[in-house]
């Protein structure tokens, strides 16, 4: 993980050391105490640091405006151009894979109804030393990423979930 991002954050998050002595992230979450509304925008903060890194991507745009399956009126996370394609990117902090979990349904009927349009990626972030029931969830959130992946392909969508590491060698 990029250092600048662990000295920019890393008071706010959990971090813990490597068996080779290097700092890891385990949970991008702030510490305890801090409520939801806090966590999802400390990791937009963070998300936002990563991308502006990138060399591949410009005209970062926050909060643009899209419509939802429901046809209603919606703003998401980030907007840019990666490599000439325009990209709609969702980020979500599910912790423990709780109820943010549960939310996921509505953001993958997004995609699939083409709201975000051509190009969707979902940048997630997870408590790693979660119990079994976290990293099992995390595990079926993959499975069906991947079957959605394939579904909104042939719709003409291109579809990446990414943690931040991912994220980072975009």
């Amino acid at each position: 993980m990029n250092t600048t991002l662990i000295e920019k954050y890393g008071d706010q998050v959990k971090v813990q050391n490597s068996l080779w002595g290097e700092d890891v992230v385990m949970d991008w979450r702030p510490h305890a105490g801090e409520s939801a509304s806090h966590s999802g925008k400390l990791f937009e903060d963070i998300t936002k640091d990563v991308l502006k890194s990138n060399s591949n991507i410009r005209g970062i745009t926050t909060k643009p405006k899209f419509n939802c399956h429901f046809g209603l009126p919606r703003e998401g996370d980030f907007e840019l151009i990666h490599k000439d394609n325009l990209v709609h990117i969702e980020c979500k902090q599910l912790g423990n894979a709780e109820s943010h979990f549960d939310k996921l349904s509505h953001v993958f009927m997004n995609l699939i109804c083409g709201c975000y349009g051509k190009n969707f990626w979902l940048v997630y972030d997870y408590n790693k030393d979660g119990g079994k029931s976290t990293l099992k969830k995390i595990e079926y959130l993959e499975k069906r990423c991947q079957v959605i992946k394939e579904q909104v392909a042939l719709q003409g969508i291109t579809f990446e979930y990414l943690t931040l590491n991912k994220l980072e060698k975009m």
